[in-house]
């Protein structure tokens, strides 16, 4: 670590000097995993159509804290020690964030919001700091402390105010959040492109956190079965399902064209919402799987959006990231009425459904694997 206070500057993408995740941030990331656990958990007590949309309303701000720390990172850590402490407050602020979900919907939802506006008051500071350097572009500057200062006033606002009053102000601020960098993102920030090796490896990082909690759910199911034959083999091919996801994914980012696709970001960040929302589903509904070896109706009818809404995601991704692209959509298509008929065509054990998951997995994944290759920019 540098001096306690440097000068901070944009950093534009080097091919020479590749930017890769530091120590810090990969310390950092371990209090989001915390946040999966926590989200999960409460999903997992509440496995209905609300229990979902309310998993959904808290995952979006804790996601956001993630990204809008690692998009400033990418553009203007200068690893020295002002940053580090920021980066610690922000920590602590999703700390805070994870010791409230169970609860932030009913009555910790102050809680929330004042981990949520740590995090994101800490940032705008961050943002301060290139003011001061006569090179980053000071426009960019303004658009974030402008935008996200005016969505964070939102949830200032709703500190004051009780639900449902509260998760209006929630909802306009978070509204504001987003669309923010999505206006800057042509005139302002497409000139200042993210690192196209630095950000696709933060975001799958990110993802393996989240498969980290399929894996966990298969550990907690178990255990709960008790080690039973049919909970054993459902386990397995749990198992087995995250690891074809991992291995998907991980081939995604060898043939993706970020240097032709990636610019801003904005449109790659944004398709990664769905895709690790319907992970964490998949990882609560396989434990749900596992240890009771039943799903009842509204919990089958979330496991199997929650796939379809994997495939979707995950074929937009592609389609977004691969300049020539190839793997056609009547693939992914014939993988989502492959997984309806499984679940609804027959009332199958839970065995053979996690069984026929996996082997419809391994379709995709081959067909991915054939028609996939890197192509260079058009």
């Amino acid at each position: 670590m540098s001096r306690f206070i440097s000068p901070t500057s944009l950093r534009l993408p080097d091919e020479r000097n590749e930017r890769h995740a530091t120590w810090l941030e990969i310390f950092f990331d371990l209090i989001f995993s915390v946040i999966v656990l926590q989200l999960s958990d409460r999903l997992s007590n509440n496995l209905t159509l609300i229990g979902l949309l309310q998993c959904t309303a808290l995952f979006i701000p804790s996601m956001w804290t993630w990204v809008s720390y690692t998009v400033f990172a990418a553009r203007f850590d200068n690893n020295d020690g002002l940053h580090w402490l920021m980066t610690f407050i922000i920590m602590f602020a999703g700390a805070v964030m994870a010791i409230q979900i169970p609860t932030a919907l009913e009555n910790g939802g102050t809680g929330f919001s004042i981990g949520f506006l740590i995090s994101q008051i800490s940032l705008l500071l961050l943002y301060l700091r290139p003011l001061y350097d006569k090179t980053a572009p000071k426009n960019m500057m303004y658009l974030y402390i402008i935008g996200f200062g005016l969505a964070g006033i939102f949830w200032i606002i709703s500190l004051f105010f009780d639900p449902p009053e509260k998760y209006i102000f929630w909802s306009l601020g978070m509204l504001i959040y987003l669309i923010t960098p999505w206006i800057g993102r042509k005139k302002i920030l497409s000139k200042a492109p993210l690192d196209t090796t630095y950000i696709p490896e933060r975001f799958g990082a990110f993802t393996v956190i989240i498969l980290g909690q399929i894996i966990v759910s298969v550990v907690f199911g178990l255990q709960s079965a008790n080690w039973h034959a049919s909970a054993v083999i459902t386990s397995m091919m749990a198992f087995a399902f995250a690891i074809l996801i991992w291995g998907q994914y991980y081939r995604f980012t060898q043939i993706a064209d970020y240097k032709c696709t990636l610019g801003s970001g904005q449109i790659y960040i944004y398709s990664h919402i769905p895709l690790i929302i319907s992970l964490i589903i998949i990882g609560v509904c396989s434990q749900k799987l596992i240890s009771s070896q039943e799903l009842h109706r509204n919990e089958k009818n979330i496991f199997c959006f929650s796939i379809i809404l994997y495939l979707s995601s995950f074929y937009l991704l592609q389609y977004i990231a691969i300049k020539k692209y190839q793997i056609r959509g009547l693939v992914y298509l014939g993988g989502v009425f492959a997984i309806l008929s499984l679940f609804y065509l027959h009332s199958f054990s839970p065995m053979t459904i996690m069984s026929g998951i996996v082997l419809i997995f391994i379709a995709l994944f081959a067909i991915q694997y054939r028609l996939g290759c890197k192509h260079s920019c058009a």
